[in-house]
């Protein structure tokens, strides 16, 4: 998010305007980015996807990244300005002028007046159901008309909403952002969750955004005014048990919720097919004569600055009497004797006289006091950092932060100091996030302080209280999970304590985090040495991570860790015994006596025959030892005779056990996949052993909100597991 300074205001030059017109920002909600133009009642739109895009000098680029995504959406922005300036819908708020500049693309409108999300802020408890019906007649008129027209919002939630004068007008139109998914590897700030439809959240663009999305996003309006609670987010996939869930406590008709029901499903082609057959399914009553409407707040008539109001006539004040004047005095009371009323004048003069001369001194002698001003105090920030003045408030920036933490500091406030040490769980865990990010520069002297800073935070939002609330469940999920990394590598030059490590880490893999089930994995393998259990307890959990199936560093992590711990599990192969043959001595060989030849009388050889080869000797036999007989094969040893023991009772059967498995499959967030989950959960009990009792689908997640969304498949498995 960028904030202009406010001593350098844009300059810019709309159609119609003879002068450029001086812009000062206001606030950013989504991607819109509002400022005030100075001297006209008007208000500047700017399309400015925060995170996308930098602004250097009055100049809007977008990263290398988006830069094409930017280009598109642009495009579309301007378009759908131009559009609803052209149509001036009677639904939508009024587009005066569209221009283009290097700042960005702007839209030029009057200043919106009461939002149903500041209504909303003052009035968080249910709404009544007439109130709700006649706005969801209105809503329905505005959003037909729209989409007649060819427009659709795109981003309709609570703060896009006016409700003044007993109408309903439309504002914050936004394009597709979708296409930034990827590029920043996030969906925050970009889509509003519980109010954006399944098919919002798809970074692969399998689904268009057409007019279901903002019929969805008008059930989930009217869920949040007739329940008082915040819609649940459906970014991932269809709503699992336990996420739709109608308070009890609260009366509605069967007829309407069936039809706020029908538009918030998932897929959509199930939803009502427009704006007037989704208010049709709601089956409301007819419109009485008598409409009743919010309870706007009536602002005090402002006093005109020459209106002077008239004196009240029961008692007018006295004229006013020069001090050299003699007048008659005029009191509401019996005048006093001439006598008493001289005394008490006298001494009225001697107090007052002693109480300037007392006071008159110490008002000469003390400073000036300075201008009171409206301006939060900031805590002191920390060394490296400093704080800076902002629009809404006051932002952190630190010289010396890593290129990898740049984007926190950028979401640190002072708000978040507050709200932390107000017992905020999501604050706390953003604090401790920041403070660890300053404790792993190795060349930050202050590292140790730092790492004491966020075991502090995060050791708190871990041990807050679950209200319920998904946000605080992610945030003490988030806490134990960098907690847990903290104790157990030892970062801030501290010593690993893989003890305190553990219970931080199963917190936070029982809320199906993929990566802190692979960081409790990896903590049990590293600290289970001989231990049996220990290790096919992180072979389990590796077991559950090498099961996404989706290729990414996880995975590919866990099926390394289940190698490794399959290798150590694995005994050493056994050799084989070969039985020795029995050694047979060889007997020496026997002497064999030589006699001298006589020799044969010289004959002279003919010279005309060619010489025989000598005859060949067959080699001597060797000779049985002496006094030793032959040996002879060994006889085959006799069966032994069957033992007579008494037999043994069989062992008993090891009891049966029940435990839980769970596994992550890849979903699309617009079809049927019970049948998926139903394989996956089975999966799982037979990678551990055991026999599925029941499966159902768990939490959802979606990885860095990009191509695809995960659903988390937990089957009941029964069976001998130690």
């Amino acid at each position: 998010m960028t904030f202009l300074p406010a001593e350098s205001p844009l300059r810019l030059k709309f159609d119609g305007f003879r002068k450029p017109l001086r812009l000062r920002a206001l606030h950013c909600q989504g991607a819109l980015e509002t400022f005030a133009v100075e001297g006209e009642p008007l208000h500047a739109v700017r399309f400015f996807p925060a995170g996308a895009v930098r602004e250097v000098g009055g100049r809007l680029t977008a990263i290398p990244e988006a830069s094409i995504a930017y280009a598109t959406a642009a495009d579309a922005f301007e378009a759908l300005g131009r559009r609803l300036q052209a149509v001036a819908p009677s639904a939508a708020q009024g587009v005066e002028a569209v221009a283009r500049t290097p700042s960005g693309i702007f839209w030029l409108q009057a200043p919106a007046g009461l939002t149903l999300e500041a209504w909303l802020a003052d009035h968080p408890a249910a709404v009544a159901e007439p109130v709700v019906a006649a706005f969801a007649r209105r809503l329905a008129g505005a959003l037909g008309e729209l989409h007649a027209a060819g427009i659709v919002h795109g981003d309709l939630s609570p703060r896009a909403v006016l409700i003044d004068g007993g109408e309903v007008r439309l504002t914050g139109f936004m394009v597709d952002r979708r296409p930034f998914f990827r590029a920043l590897r996030s969906q925050e700030g970009l889509v509003e969750p519980g109010y954006a439809p399944p098919e919002a959240h798809d970074g692969a663009l399998r689904h268009a955004i057409g007019p279901s999305a903002d019929l969805y996003a008008a059930s989930a309006l009217l869920q949040r005014l007739l329940t008082g609670r915040a819609p649940p987010a459906a970014n991932l996939a269809a709503r699992v048990a336990g996420d739709n869930v109608w308070p009890n406590d609260i009366p509605v008709s069967a007829a309407l919720r069936a039809g706020i029901d029908a538009g918030l499903a998932p897929a959509v082609e199930a939803r009502p097919a427009s704006a007037a057959a989704w208010l049709a399914g709601l089956n409301l009553r007819a419109e009485p004569g008598t409409t009743v409407w919010f309870d706007e707040p009536t602002p005090a008539p402002e006093a005109e600055p020459l209106d002077v109001p008239p004196m009240p006539a029961v008692a007018p004040p006295p004229p006013a009497i020069a001090a050299d004047a003699e007048a008659p005095l005029t009191l509401g009371r019996a005048a006093p004797s001439p006598r008493k009323l001289g005394w008490w004048a006298a001494a009225g003069g001697l107090a007052a006289l002693a109480a300037v001369a007392l006071v008159t001194p110490k008002l000469l002698s003390r400073p000036p006091a300075p201008p009171r001003t409206n301006a939060p105090e900031t805590p002191a920030a920390p060394a490296g950092c400093r704080w800076l003045a902002a629009a809404d408030g006051w932002r952190l920036r630190c010289a010396d932060a890593p290129a990898q933490g740049l984007r926190l500091p950028e979401r640190f406030n002072a708000q978040t100091t507050a709200r932390a040490a107000a017992g905020e769980p999501a604050a706390m865990e953003r604090l401790g996030a920041f403070y660890r990010l300053r404790a792993g520069e190795t060349a930050n002297p202050d590292r140790g302080a730092y790492a004491y800073q966020a075991l502090d935070w995060l050791q708190r939002a871990a041990e807050a209280d679950d209200d319920g609330r998904p946000d605080t469940a992610r945030a003490r999920d988030d806490a134990a999970l960098a907690l847990g990394q903290m104790l157990a590598h030892g970062e801030g030059g501290r010593a690993p304590n893989p003890a305190a490590a553990e219970p931080r880490l199963r917190q936070a893999a029982a809320g199906s985090r993929a990566d802190a089930v692979l960081a409790l994995g990896q903590l049990l393998e590293a600290q289970a040495g001989d231990d049996a259990d220990r290790l096919a307890e992180a072979r389990g959990l590796y077991a559950r991570v090498a099961q996404l199936g989706d290729g990414s560093a996880l995975q590919r992590e866990a099926e390394r860790g289940l190698a490794r711990v399959d290798a150590a599990a694995k005994p050493p192969p056994v050799e084989p015994e070969i039985p020795q043959k029995p050694q047979i001595e060889k007997p020496a060989p026997k002497p064999v006596e030589t006699r001298p030849a006589e020799k044969p009388p010289l004959k002279k050889k003919p010279a005309s025959k060619a010489k025989a080869p000598p005859a060949k000797t067959p080699p001597p036999k060797p000779s049985p030892p002496i006094g030793r007989a032959p040996l002879k094969p060994a006889p085959a040893p006799a069966p032994r005779p069957a033992a007579t023991t008494p037999t043994r009772p069989p062992a008993p059967r090891p009891a049966l056990r029940t435990w839980t498995a769970s596994t992550f499959i890849k979903v699309d967030p617009a079809t049927d996949f019970s049948s998926a989950v139903e394989l996956a959960g089975r999966a799982a009990c037979d990678s551990e052993g055991g026999q599925v009792l029941s499966v159902r689908p768990g939490d959802t997640l979606c990885p860095n909100g990009v191509n695809y969304c995960q659903v988390r498949a937990v089957a009941t498995c029964q069976g001998t597991r130690p």
